[in-house]
Order: structure tokens, then sequence, then C-alpha cells
């Protein structure tokens, strides 16, 4: 099973909410790996491919068998949206993943940025959805403005008839008195409180 993993916009847990995953996944006797087909503002190496390629090896030792550079194909060093900071080789994305998914079980792939970051003129991030027949969550931080990005991403993935499954990454406590008196008609899961709900639903979705 392929899982990709995005977000709200950048900055919003997508690094955070993986690392728990893999975690969770691992102790149900899944044997887990990761891919992060791009990082982009890497200086000397990319940091939450690194954070997430250091878990998975630990949680599946064939992950040994990899390099930092399999897990993260395609390295920027400018911190900007792809289609700005760089080309995209997707073949070489093709070839990592053909490395790493005989390795597992269920394979956490992780975006950059929120789901319409133009990688190229006709493939956004979303795409990588259909890329690698994956299951989508999407991760939303309980900043200001929470409501409005939700209900954006909401709007375009029912339009484009993309299942997806959400989660709330809470920054504070904030949260529940500025924006859960709203989001809580749309039954939010939590990562700090729901994370086996969030496991649940994916294995059964």
């Amino acid at each position: 099973m392929n899982i990709f993993i995005s977000a709200n916009n950048t900055n919003q847990g997508k690094t955070y909410a993986s690392l728990l995953l893999l975690e969770s996944f691992a102790k149900k006797g899944f044997k887990v790996g990761v891919l992060k087909p791009i990082e982009t503002g890497v200086k000397d190496y990319p940091l939450d491919g690194k954070k997430l390629f250091e878990k998975a090896k630990k949680l599946n030792p064939k992950l040994q068998a990899l390099t930092l550079d399999d897990i993260v194909p395609i390295q920027h060093s400018l911190p900007a949206a792809p289609f700005v900071s760089g080309s995209v080789d997707f073949e070489k994305i093709k070839n990592s993943y053909k490395k790493i998914k005989p390795l597992c079980d269920i394979l956490l792939i992780e975006g950059a940025g929120g789901i319409l970051v133009p990688i190229t003129d006709n493939f956004k991030m979303i795409d990588f959805v259909k890329f690698f027949n994956a299951k989508l969550l999407l991760i939303v931080g309980s900043k200001l403005g929470m409501i409005n990005d939700f209900l954006l991403n909401k709007f375009y993935l029912e339009q484009n008839n993309i299942p997806f499954i959400w989660a709330v990454n809470l920054f504070n406590d904030t949260y529940f008195k500025i924006t859960h008196p709203f989001l809580k008609d749309f039954s939010p899961l939590f990562i700090q409180k729901d994370l086996d709900k969030i496991v649940q639903r994916l294995l059964r979705e």
C-alpha cells in the first residue's frame, strides 16, 4: 500500500505526521518504507528526508541497503516550488520507487508544500497520488486561517474526485476556541490524539 502525505500548505507537519505513522504501522507488524520524491531548500543534505530515512531504517532494517539519495531523488537548493527551484527527472523518481517498494508493505510518500505546488507546466504535487496509485492523507495545521485552507483543499479534491483522509496537526490549544466550533461538523481527527484511528482508516479505506 502506498500513502501520499500532503498538507494544506508548507510547514504544517507532514514530516512530523509521517514519523508517527511509520512507528504506528511498524508496531502493527508492517514493514515500512519512505520516499520523499522532491525536497527543496536543501543545503548539505535534505533535512526532512534524512529524518524519515533514519526512522524508517530503524523500523525496517532492509532499508539499510538504500542511500539518502534513493529516499530523496530530487534535491534542490532553492527553497521554492520545484517549478521554480529546478528541473525534475521523473524517471529518477520512478527508479527510487522501484528500489524501495519491494522492501516494504507500506510506503509513505511525503510531498513538498501543499497539494497544488507546481512541479512542471502540467504536473502538480497532487498528481503524485495517481502517479504512485496512493491513498491521500491531508495534514491541516491548526493555525489561524486553517478553515479557509481546509475548505479550499476539500473543494478542490472533491471536485476532482480524489478521495482523501484528513487530520489536524495541533500546534496549540487555541484551535478548540477559534476553529473547532466550525470544523467539528467535519469530524476532524487529530494527529496527537487519534493516530490509531487514522491508521485504521488508511488500512480500511
